[in-house]
């Protein structure tokens, strides 16, 4: 996706926010230009997905994409189960519980995980398998639990901190059931508080780019950033505003009362965004903490701007 969108945007700075596997669907979130500064930011947020599992196979990679490595008679799957559709729904449901709040996981091998300097999916493919620590990670809820008629498959809704991975969540869920299970099917719908609606494909955006309305399609950097107050700058302030120099509380339009190590917004009066700054009482001064607006594109910007406006004279 990064080197696709590369290539359509012509921007050489673009990050994902979070690998999703081969086989899976659904929102990528990916950062261009100045919002790359966001990618550490999102990568944290908490994941929703949607998940189908398949009952009576275990497999090297978790996935139905894998090696069998063990498979369960879909007649014992069933009597494990219950043999009912209430009774499994009972007890796939009751697995769930014990897999909510802060678990500990082992990475599968299959992954992009490093390991020493090594991906972990590269020791599995040349046939080693590497000690891995567990790891915590926190599952916030397991619902929209659904088992199938024939017993041989549940789908749930996931809501999960950064590091999860659902295909371990499949297996461990059939092994405290005492039934072989890996992970059929997997939609990531939703991340960095993104859904499948506001996300587009990759086909759409190949054709927003031929048409030159991709950007329309984009979602500003400060968007993201909602957690902080804003602030507006004096138009006088904006050039120490651009090379992240200290501005004092008297160069923002009407400062409200600020507080302590909070962290601001900081706008021009056109309403363009700039940067975060944090404010600090003893000097009664803002400093910058991360910034957002290129200093070479802005002076451009601003050339450009006061050429047009002489270009009548």
């Amino acid at each position: 996706m990064v080197y696709q969108l590369r290539k359509l945007t012509g921007e050489s700075k673009v990050g994902h926010t979070g690998t999703l596997d081969p086989d899976v669907t659904g929102v990528l979130p990916v950062c261009l230009g100045k919002a790359t500064k966001l990618v550490g930011q999102l990568t944290d947020t908490d994941k929703i997905y949607r998940c189908r599992m398949r009952f009576g196979l275990k497999t090297d990679t978790q996935d139905l994409s894998g090696q069998v490595l063990q498979q369960m008679e879909e007649g014992k799957v069933r009597d494990l189960l219950g043999g009912t559709g209430e009774e499994a729904l009972r007890r796939v449901t009751e697995a769930a519980a014990a897999f909510t709040g802060e678990i500990w996981q082992i990475p599968p091998m299959y992954s992009a995980l490093k390991v020493d300097g090594m991906k972990l999916v590269n020791a599995a493919r040349r046939g080693v398998t590497v000690e891995r620590k567990a790891r915590k990670v926190t599952v916030h809820s397991i619902s929209q639990i659904r088992v199938s008629e024939d017993l041989l498959h549940a789908e749930f809704t996931v809501h999960c901190s950064k590091g999860t991975y659902v295909r371990t969540l499949c297996e461990d869920l059939g092994e405290w059931l005492g039934i072989p299970a890996c992970m059929e099917e997997l939609e990531r719908t939703q991340a960095a508080g993104l859904d499948l609606d506001s996300a587009i494909t990759l086909q759409q955006a190949e054709q927003y780019a031929r048409e030159g309305t991709l950007e329309d399609h984009l979602i500003p950097t400060d968007r993201f950033l909602t957690e902080h107050p804003s602030l507006t700058v004096r138009d006088e302030a904006v050039r120490k505003l651009i090379y992240g120099n200290v501005l004092e509380k008297q160069e923002f339009e009407d400062p409200p009362y600020l507080e302590q190590d909070r962290i601001y917004r900081v706008y021009d009066w056109a309403g363009e965004f700039y940067a975060l700054y944090r404010y600090e009482r003893r000097g009664n001064c803002l400093k910058c903490v991360k910034m957002f607006m290129d200093a070479e594109s802005w002076k451009q910007e601003r050339k450009e701007s006061e050429d047009e406006d002489h270009s009548g004279f």
